[in-house]
């Protein structure tokens, strides 16, 4: 799997443009470049509307702010990541107008971009808060992956964490982890979250088939690593590298466990699976990708499987 062309959304603050740097130096080298930049038109009160310029004259003026700071932003990449001061060629401005999420969907689409980039979750004022709930809509219903370039460092990832369920990985998520894995000669870390819930009632089954605690505990533990060994089993037959992954196994709220494993695995990226209806599969569903996208302190990869789920 080839990274072909990077449709990077843009607000003109600095985490776009240290996402925009990230994913042309370190993510994807060499793929074609399409910056864009969506006008949110406000809304316009009625009782306001004679005190007001006019819609095209508003629409004008931020096309042409749009388009300077585009081209400054092009510059600026260009110079981080070459000797030559003039913008790459391989780099093309989009300005539209619309509401963020919906542009950012149509032109991936439009483009067949490979990956979308967006910046962090920032508490930027209006109207530079442009990746904050379209963030979020945009991994929920992004046909194509959707990078969230979040604390981006200046080299490529070398720990990947994927958190998966216990018996279904989705294809494109292994796919994308192996290409990425085998990329960046990165090691893999494969996480399961069980709730709290699960992990009582498989306890208080284990206690009532065992005579005492001890015997109870082995018995979890012993499901828990056939359980590891039937996914690094399903991953060596995907091409992964067997040497490069490992696993684990915990219990507590899915998005607070991987922000936590995250950081103590010390990963350099994160890649989270979304099926078709727009919610993270198995045991990443609800409030988990938020509870990601916002504490996690490294970049993270949503990949949609428009096979699952309709």
């Amino acid at each position: 799997m080839n990274i072909e062309r990077l449709l990077i959304a843009v607000d003109f603050s600095e985490t776009a443009l240290a996402a925009a740097r990230y994913a042309v130096e370190c993510f994807a080298p060499g793929a074609e470049v399409v910056l864009l930049h969506v006008i949110d038109p406000p809304t316009r009160p009625r009782f306001a509307k004679d005190k007001l310029p006019p819609e095209d004259l508003l629409e004008a003026t931020a096309r042409e702010f749009a388009t300077t700071h585009m081209r400054e932003l092009t510059g600026r990449l260009s110079n981080a990541s070459s000797p030559s001061p003039s913008p790459s060629p391989s780099a093309r401005l989009e300005i539209r107008v619309g509401k963020p999420f919906e542009v950012i969907a149509s032109v991936a689409q439009e483009i067949h971009a490979t990956i979308v980039v967006i910046g962090p979750h920032g508490d930027r004022p209006r109207p530079w808060q442009f990746l904050g709930t379209t963030a979020d809509r945009i991994v929920r219903t992004s046909p194509v992956p959707v990078l969230v370039a979040t604390a981006p460092t200046a080299n490529p990832p070398r720990r990947i964490l994927v958190p998966v369920d216990d018996d279904d990985i989705a294809a494109p998520t292994l796919k994308w982890t192996r290409t990425l894995a085998d990329r960046f000669d990165a090691d893999v870390n494969l996480l399961h979250v069980w709730s709290n819930a699960v992990y009582s009632h498989v306890a208080s089954m284990s206690y009532a088939a065992n005579r005492n605690e001890a015997d109870a505990r082995r018995e979890i533990e012993k499901e828990l690593r056939n359980a590891a060994e039937h996914w690094l089993n399903h991953l060596a037959r995907t091409g992964i590298a067997r040497d490069r992954v490992a696993s684990t196994i915990a219990w507590g709220s899915a998005g607070d466990v991987v922000v936590e494993t995250a950081r103590t695995f010390g990963a350099e990226l994160i890649i989270l699976g979304r099926n078709g209806t727009g919610l993270i599969s198995g045991a990443l569903l609800g409030r988990t990708t938020d509870t990601v996208l916002h504490g996690a302190r490294c970049p993270v990869l949503v990949v949609a499987d428009r096979g699952r789920g309709g």
